[in-house]
């Protein structure tokens, strides 16, 4: 009887927990409005079908930049518009930044972003937010990270947050037909967020405080490569998302390849939460990256620390929120140095030739030099 009272009991308080949440439309992916590869990829968990890192990967996952080997650098910018007559303000904004230093021990990433989303079906108001994140690869297979979070928040009251994120990737292998099988976790904004504003959330503002991001949201995932060949691949993944329990959030990605220069994503979120209380977002998101080496010549600096020859990625996304609000995205990365694709080689013993002592020349000596 005493179980049955604390299974009911525990079930009550999830109940009124769930009836409490209320955060702003899209207020669980704040950070993920100034990307065009989180918008068109799926905000996955693990990378992605076609596995992609960059210092705004901590967003997600702090563990997937553990197995980067160059300095990445991190750009864009995203545009939002309303069409909606009754907003005073159609246009709103959200960028970030970012930088990922390799070292022998950790990958350090930071990552800067700022919101502004004044629209009323889709109000998110003003924030600023630092990530830093520290990633480490255990074992071939086995990666881990941790993050840090800091902001403040203004616009609708003001507030500010800290807290921390936890993640691992496991990177399994083949498995069946799926090359490149990953699966991986995270628990993210484990600390204090925006709760002390007056925003407008999904149920209205009556059911209460409108929270964002959520505390202890966890995400989960699996993705892998279904085809591959010397010219196009194919990948897939799938994340569950759960805002402190509260809501489901469906996350299904596709990523073409030609080359692995050309790249296409489609992706498809499905927020039932905001679905329930009549926010459409069905609509299946679009993205475009290009990736292509350049070559910086005549500059000694980077020469001598082997960036003369790099890569970069342009990425372009578009994503339609409702049917009010549109968003355009564009970002560029900048890898310095090219990937090292080649292991070393160690030999266990010597080949014949090289066992031959080096040959001794003479060198004549002239008049009386000794």
């Amino acid at each position: 009887m005493k179980k049955l009272l604390c299974a009911v009991a525990v079930f009550g308080l999830m109940l009124s927990a769930a009836s409490a949440y209320n955060p702003p439309v899209y207020g669980d992916d704040i950070f993920e409005l100034s990307s065009p590869r989180q918008l068109a990829n799926a905000s996955s968990v693990v990378g992605g079908g076609l596995f992609y890192a960059s210092p705004e990967s901590i967003i997600v996952n702090p563990a997937l930049t553990a197995k980067e080997q160059r300095v990445d650098l991190n750009l864009a910018y995203t545009g939002l518009i309303s069409t909606n007559k009754e907003n005073s303000m159609r246009y709103g904004n959200a960028f970030q930044g970012g930088i990922l230093i390799p070292t022998k021990r950790f990958v350090f990433s930071g990552y800067l972003n700022g919101t502004m989303v004044p629209f009323k079906e889709m109000y998110l108001g003003n924030s600023f937010d630092l990530k830093l994140g520290l990633a480490k690869e255990i074992t071939d297979k086995l990666t881990l990270g941790i993050g840090l979070n800091s902001g403040i928040f203004w616009g609708a009251d003001t507030d500010w947050g800290i807290s921390a994120n936890l993640g691992f990737v496991y990177t399994y292998g083949d498995l069946g037909f799926v090359k490149d099988f990953r699966y991986g976790a995270s628990i993210l904004n484990l600390g204090k967020n925006f709760s002390k504003t007056t925003m407008v959330g999904i149920k209205g503002a009556e059911k209460g405080t409108a929270t964002l991001p959520m505390i202890a949201t966890v995400k989960a995932g699996a993705a892998g490569t279904l085809v591959s060949n010397d010219i196009i691949k194919l990948g897939a993944s799938f994340d569950l998302t759960l805002p402190a329990f509260m809501n489901v959030i469906a996350d299904l990605g596709l990523q073409f390849s030609v080359k692995d220069m050309l790249f296409i994503s489609v992706a498809e979120k499905i927020n039932v939460a905001e679905l329930a209380c009549g926010v459409k977002n069905v609509m299946p998101s679009v993205g475009l990256s290009f990736r292509f080496t350049f070559d910086v010549k005549n500059n000694d600096y980077l020469q001598k620390n082997g960036w003369s020859q790099s890569e970069m990625s342009a990425s372009v996304a578009w994503k339609q929120f409702n049917k009010t609000v549109n968003a355009v995205s564009a970002g560029v990365d900048v890898n310095l140095g090219l990937k090292d694709e080649t292991p070393p080689v160690i030999k266990l013993w010597l080949d014949e030739e090289d066992e031959k002592p080096a040959e001794v020349q003479t060198i004549p000596v002239v008049g009386d030099a000794k």
